[in-house]
């Protein structure tokens, strides 16, 4: 009895498997974050606003990173570097390569309207006008703290700024109603241009000053003025596009950089 006894002493605990996550698995894992989450939002940067994007952003985002920690315990904390990655590139869908695909495809921007059918058009981010004067008798500029945005007990105020604008009027005669505005902006000590070359701009969805002593109504649209941005939209898409190919090349460091590093030592 007391051999058996020193005999289940000695015997040994079957240990862990311990084999490391193979570094194939690992990158393409956290490559399919980065570009999944990427593709996803693609939507909300063609068809929604920056704002709700944002919180869309904000929202999907916590389901990934809850994957990304329980993925965690099977490649290890490298794979919390590849969530964070899918954040630039969510952000990255919403603010540019969503946008030039919604303005090349049209699906945000449109061309040709009739000044008096812009209330019917309004839900696009980019307007562009034909059959149109700007009034110069009705124009005028003022200058408002720029109004990032607002909050409940207050708003949050950038630089001052200088606001110039002219009033839209169809060559038809016909009244557009709700009144329409043509708008630019700059910083206070210089002057920008309402130029008679361009035909449209921005859809301004909110007033970004905040003054009431103005001689417009509250229900008028104003449109940035800004010439055409076809090449603007061209660059910007080139550019997201890549900003992906970044994201990859710094997944791809991360995860093998080390290991080249431990071998040639």
């Amino acid at each position: 009895m007391f051999v058996g006894f020193v005999e289940n002493q000695n015997r040994k605990k079957r240990e862990p498997n311990g084999e490391p996550t193979p570094l194939f698995f690992t990158f393409w894992t956290g490559l399919s974050i980065i570009l999944g989450f990427g593709v996803l939002l693609l939507p909300l940067g063609a068809f929604f606003t920056l704002s709700v994007s944002v919180w869309a952003l904000l929202i999907l985002f916590l389901p990934v990173l809850f994957l990304g920690i329980v993925l965690s315990k099977r490649t290890g904390l490298k794979i919390l570097l590849a969530v964070f990655l899918s954040l630039l590139s969510g952000g990255n869908s919403i603010l540019f390569l969503g946008d030039s695909i919604g303005y090349t495809l049209g699906i945000t921007a449109k061309s040709d309207v009739l000044a008096e059918d812009v209330s019917k058009n309004i839900g696009f981010r980019y307007l562009f006008l034909r059959d149109f004067y700007l009034d110069d008798l009705e124009k005028g500029e003022f200058r408002s703290p720029l109004l990032v945005r607002r909050r409940s007990g207050g708003a949050v105020y950038g630089p001052v700024i200088r606001f110039q604008y002219k009033r839209i009027r169809s060559i038809s005669g016909k009244e557009v109603k709700p009144p329409l505005y043509a708008i630019c902006y700059s910083k206070e000590n210089i002057q920008c241009e309402l130029s008679r070359l361009f035909s449209g701009g921005v859809v301004l969805m909110e007033p970004i000053w905040d003054t009431s002593e103005l001689p417009w109504s509250k229900d008028s649209h104003f449109l940035v003025w800004r010439g055409p941005l076809d090449a603007e939209m061209y660059t910007k898409g080139i550019y997201s596009f890549l900003f992906f190919l970044f994201l990859i090349f710094v997944w791809a460091g991360i995860v093998y950089f080390p290991v080249l590093g431990e071998k040639e030592s």
